[in-house]
């Protein structure tokens, strides 16, 4: 291809002095974008967090903060059937015990987690008890999460974070 490049990325370009072969430029730009996409993974964002609501948080549960520790903010399991423990703020990527440090996905890929209870593209909520489900609580939770792949051991989940007006009423019908 081309002689020119970006300053931050090798993708060539053609210069007006190059000869024009559409189809090999094309195809050398082509290959170049697919190199450098798999070089970067998908987004996420998470948070060091301390699990200090007397009992286990297990891997995926979502959770909310429920205070701030010495140096970390505190979480708690959420419940759809309490609507103080939301807004949810994300999944445990791992169990968390009580008292013991670990980290919450904000949002962004899910992956190794057991999602052979759902199919691909259902919708996830915060269940009544706590944990997740795709059934619509009747006492509210939007949605924190969808299926992008069936499995027990290596299925994944897109999280989001809440969008929009941010109101509990969107969050409730799954519109944040």
């Amino acid at each position: 291809m081309a002689t020119g490049s970006t300053a931050n990325y090798d993708i060539p370009y053609p210069l007006s002095s190059d000869p024009v072969n559409v189809h090999e430029d094309i195809q050398s730009l082509a290959e170049t974008v697919e190199s450098l996409l798999g070089t970067i993974g998908p987004a996420y964002h998470t948070l060091e967090v301390t699990n200090s609501s007397g009992s286990s948080i297990a891997k995926g549960d979502p959770v909310y903060i429920s205070g701030y520790g010495t140096s970390k903010p505190t979480v708690a399991k959420c419940d759809s059937d309490d609507l103080t423990t939301f807004p949810v703020i994300g999944l445990a990527t791992t169990a968390i015990s009580n008292s013991s440090d670990g980290v919450v996905l904000l949002s962004g890929v899910f992956s190794n987690i057991n999602t052979n209870a759902y199919n691909v593209g259902d919708k996830i909520y915060v269940a009544n008890g706590g944990g997740l489900t795709a059934t619509i609580p009747a006492t509210g939770s939007g949605v924190v999460a969808v299926v992008l792949k069936k499995n027990s051991s290596t299925g994944i989940l897109l999280v989001g974070q809440p969008k929009g007006n941010g109101s509990w009423g969107s969050l409730k019908a799954g519109l944040a």
